[in-house]
């Protein structure tokens, strides 16, 4: 590394040196940082897109073997509100018909990133996994008492297209999403803006409930790995066709990270702590190339 050494100044051109500053000073004059412009910061302008879908989302896995009549299920969900749980059940009918419990699963808990899986056994399934006729849903929870706790928050129709027999293994792989309930069908996007330290974030929904009202967060990590809050925005409102539109800012924001960051959308409604922060819609933020 080269080192530069100081040259010698004389006294006469260090006294004309002090007396120039002295004047700047007194003329009100600042002294720039490197490559910036004086009495201001240079952030470049960043943008970023984000598509909002349904959330909580998951898969099933149902296998029946005909030696020993078992029905042995495995469901895995993300997109759950950290800490919360959930019943689950495998239904007659389908998401848009709804029937009678089948089989109750067991309770999803979800982990500190939102998610859960659960194994369960069922033996003397005679009749093999149907082709039609079946669903799996997960509720709001905790339990299944009141109406907010009853309600859907993801659906998934069973479908066993090679059809069932009485003497062949059958397995069968079931996705778990959007339901007809009130806010479970939640499509949108959003648009960021960063220019001088100020985030702009323009989004757009619909498939809210008329008239409804929805915290909207911004958080680290992503919609399958749930991390911290990082800023509560301004709620979402949406008018009576169910859509909301609008344009939210946060200040002192230094740079749009390259991952990292997600959108969430709660329901806010009802009465257990499930239902007031059910996560209707997630996406994660993704900066433009």
């Amino acid at each position: 590394m080269r080192v530069l050494k100081p040259r010698a100044v004389s006294w006469a051109g260090a006294l004309a040196g002090l007396v120039l500053l002295s004047l700047l000073a007194a003329c009100g004059a600042a002294t720039p940082s490197s490559g910036a412009a004086p009495n201001k910061t240079a952030v470049a302008a960043s943008f970023a897109s984000v598509v909002l879908k349904h959330m909580p989302i998951g898969t099933a896995q149902l296998t029946w073997t005909p030696q020993d009549h078992t029905l042995t299920v495995k469901v895995s969900m993300q997109g759950l509100v950290p800490g919360t749980s959930h019943p689950a059940h495998i239904h007659k009918g389908s998401c848009q018909h709804a029937g009678p419990v089948v089989y109750p699963l067991p309770m999803l808990r979800a982990d500190e990133h939102g998610q859960a899986s659960i194994t369960a056994i069922f033996k003397g399934e005679t009749q093999g996994i149907p082709v039609s006729g079946w669903y799996i849903n997960v509720h709001n929870g905790p339990t299944a008492i009141t109406a907010d706790q009853m309600q859907s928050i993801s659906c998934g129709d069973i479908s066993n297209p090679a059809g069932a027999s009485a003497k062949s293994r059958q397995q069968v792989s079931v996705v778990l999403g959007e339901d007809v309930a009130p806010n479970q069908a939640v499509k949108g996007q959003a648009q960021l803006r960063l220019a001088e330290r100020t985030l702009t974030i323009h989004v757009s929904v619909s498939g809210l409930a008329p008239d409804s009202s929805h915290d909207f967060q911004l958080h680290a990590g992503s919609c399958s790995n749930m991390g911290q809050l990082l800023y509560h925005l301004p709620p979402l409102k949406a008018n009576a066709r169910g859509e909301a539109d609008a344009s939210v800012t946060v200040k002192g924001i230094r740079s749009i990270p390259s991952s990292g960051w997600y959108l969430v959308l709660y329901q806010t409604s009802g009465a257990s702590p499930e239902a007031n922060s059910d996560i209707i819609a997630c996406g994660d933020v993704v900066p433009a190339v």
